[in-house]
């Protein structure tokens, strides 16, 4: 027996599960700065605000423990009773940035919450899937103390925010779900760059294709057929997991350039509730 050989290839495996247990936890950690860039614009203060959206109002909020959150509450026009769109943005972006689509759905008949991450819009925290659905639920909450009880509320989530949105919708909170530009997992993103060690380095699932299926109520999907960074395929994958989805590709839509968008989510959101 090559007794020095041995010792010397034992040492060197020792070596690289050592190094393995160093660099799994700095890429589980980089992972996250993928999946969370951030986006720092808050709201403006409450009279700027209504300069550029007289309907829209600030509303402040936070999860257990979690830091102070800002969104708005965009409102259509009218006294009757109207579905609240609870919006969770993507992930490059921030929910002030959204405020032209509230304008644009609430003109078409409804009241728009536009909720924030921490880590995002100037909130403080680190971004997780657990902070996030804990952000989510602290929206919701807010909804609820705004007067908006399940049968109006619609979770809509938009790339990042459908797996928020989801969850959401699998713990009962909506009415509704309404899917935009959706991923079957995070994980399942994850493998364009990680191959067949994304379940490992991944830290965050957002599982949208394990939990679609159990969800009670209905559910839009909606797609661009030239999505850049969602592939369009993860949107058709989902409507098959869900049979009675509403599943409506738009074939010129990119991830970020969804022409009509307002108008769609009007037009599917009123037949989904059956109105």
């Amino acid at each position: 027996m090559d007794t020095p050989r041995g010792l010397a290839l034992l040492l060197s495996a020792a070596g690289v599960v050592a190094a393995a247990l160093v660099a799994v936890p700095l890429l589980r950690a980089f992972a996250r700065t993928v999946i969370y860039p951030g986006a720092p614009l808050p709201f403006p203060e409450e009279a700027e605000l209504r300069a550029s959206f007289p309907s829209a109002s600030v509303v402040r909020y936070a999860a257990p423990g979690g830091p102070e959150l800002t969104g708005a509450i965009v409102r259509g026009e009218g006294e009757s009773l109207r579905p609240l769109l609870l919006f969770f943005h993507g992930n490059g972006e921030c929910a002030a940035w959204n405020l032209p689509l509230a304008a644009a759905l609430a003109a078409r008949g409804f009241d728009v919450f536009l909720a924030e991450y921490r880590g995002y819009g100037g909130a403080g925290g680190k971004p997780t899937e657990e902070g996030l659905v804990e952000d989510g639920e602290a929206a919701v909450a807010e909804a609820r103390r705004q007067g908006y009880g399940k049968e109006r509320l619609v979770l809509v989530g938009r790339s990042l925010g459908t797996g928020v949105a989801t969850e959401l919708a699998l713990r009962g909170r909506g009415a509704a779900l309404v899917l935009v530009s959706p991923y079957t997992s995070i994980v399942d993103m994850g493998r364009g760059l990680a191959g067949p060690l994304a379940p490992l380095l991944v830290p965050d699932r957002f599982d949208n294709a394990a939990k679609l299926p159990r969800l009670e109520g209905p559910v839009v999907i909606l797609h661009g057929g030239l999505d850049d960074v969602v592939p369009v395929g993860m949107g058709r994958a989902l409507a098959a997991l869900r049979p009675s989805a509403r599943y409506v590709e738009v074939a010129q839509a990119t991830h970020n350039d969804f022409p009509g968008l307002a108008d769609l989510v009007a037009v599917q959101v009123r037949e989904a509730l059956g109105e």
